[in-house]
């Protein structure tokens, strides 16, 4: 069920200004492939689009949390945070866990989202004599076990908040059948994949997932993505055949301007000149770190799946005229046993695709080095 969540004018004013920056290295990226700082800043604006449409509070967390923590949530705090998401998942939580006595699984990409999601919501769970536990990065192995153990055996235990990281290979359809997404990931199989902690085998209940989308902005366009099946996770293959597609592969770069193509229209900035672009081209860009909040750093699950095409990776060897779609077309895969296919490529494309991929790790690396973040 997706549920809709208009954005502040506060949250819209500082999504939009993150446009031109966005739709700036898009337009650069047609033209030549982006360097990995140039990369690296797109995905990052991108990503603090995101973190604005989940709320200012998450984008400005250092300096809010600590103030916060301290208080109890209410309606007339909430309102003053810009995060109205937050708002929405007390609403969610009072009729769900506490009024209704369900068990709930709330998800986010971020570990500093479920900290605020639990900040909002602890107030009503402890008047209601319940509680709730984390599975995430931030817990040691045993602490993840214990909560995993509370949420199943304890009736007090009733909401559990789990990042992506933290929720590979749980089972939680024996306790729960309602999940609660507080933003969507740029991946539809991750998507599928926290859907799946509670539609299992076992599951004998109907189960419900509630997706906080906030409207008109990034993530709006995001889900309309992931409900098309158009990303491009999915788009390599097809799912009922053995060989690769690779002409959606090439979609990378149309995938974002479709993430962002309402809000040039809709502002007053004058369009760029082309030929001021290209004067442009070798001047240093603005540093991202006016961009992205403080202490911004992507996890992998933060990017769009790895099948880019060159335009949007770091330089390696010049790929075919076709990019990677003309290399992909080079490639065989086929079934060779019970759960094992066997892929075949020229040399020089395997040693193209393994450059492309190599340069994707190091970029991944990168991004990750902060897990909290």
């Amino acid at each position: 069920m997706r549920v809709p969540v208009a954005l502040t004018a506060e949250q819209r004013a500082e999504h939009d200004d993150l446009t031109p920056g966005i739709a700036r290295l898009v337009a650069r990226a047609t033209k030549r492939p982006l360097t990995q700082p140039e990369f690296l800043q797109l995905m990052q604006l991108l990503t603090s689009q995101r973190m604005i449409c989940n709320g200012l509070a998450l984008s400005r967390f250092t300096e809010l949390f600590t103030e916060l923590a301290g208080r109890t949530a209410s309606d007339a705090l909430l309102a003053t945070l810009a995060s109205p998401k937050l708002a929405e998942l007390r609403e969610l939580v009072r009729n769900l866990a506490v009024a209704q006595g369900r068990k709930v699984v709330i998800f986010s990409q971020w570990r500093r989202m479920l900290e605020l999601a639990h900040w909002a919501v602890r107030d009503l769970l402890a008047e209601a004599g319940q509680r709730s536990v984390f599975f995430s990065g931030g817990e040691s192995q045993d602490q993840r076990t214990r909560n995993v153990e509370a949420f199943h055996e304890d009736q007090s235990t009733r909401v559990f908040f789990a990042t992506d990281a933290g929720g590979v290979g749980l089972n939680l359809q024996r306790a729960a059948s309602t999940l609660i997404n507080l933003e969507l990931p740029w991946n539809p199989a991750v998507l599928e994949q926290r859907i799946g902690r509670i539609h299992r085998h076992g599951q004998k209940r109907p189960i419900e997932v509630y997706n906080l989308v906030s409207e008109e902005g990034i993530e709006s366009r995001i889900a309309q993505l992931v409900e098309e099946k158009r990303a491009v996770f999915n788009g390599l293959f097809d799912g009922t055949t053995d060989e690769v597609k690779p002409g959606a592969a090439g979609s990378f770069l149309a995938r974002i301007e479709r993430l962002i193509e309402p809000a040039p229209a809709a502002s007053t900035t004058t369009a760029p000149n082309p030929a001021d672009e290209e004067a442009a081209e070798d001047e240093p860009e603005p540093s991202a770190a006016a961009a992205p909040p403080p202490a911004l750093a992507l996890p992998p699950s933060a990017l769009p799946p790895a099948a880019l095409p060159p335009a949007a990776l770091p330089p390696v060897a010049p790929p075919a005229e076709d990019g990677l779609a003309g290399l992909l077309a080079q490639v065989t895969v086929r079934p060779s046993g019970p759960s094992r296919v066997t892929i075949e490529a020229p040399v020089e494309v395997a040693r193209q695709l393994s450059a492309m991929m190599a340069a994707m790790a190091q970029l991944l690396a990168k991004v990750a080095e902060d897990p909290e973040a």
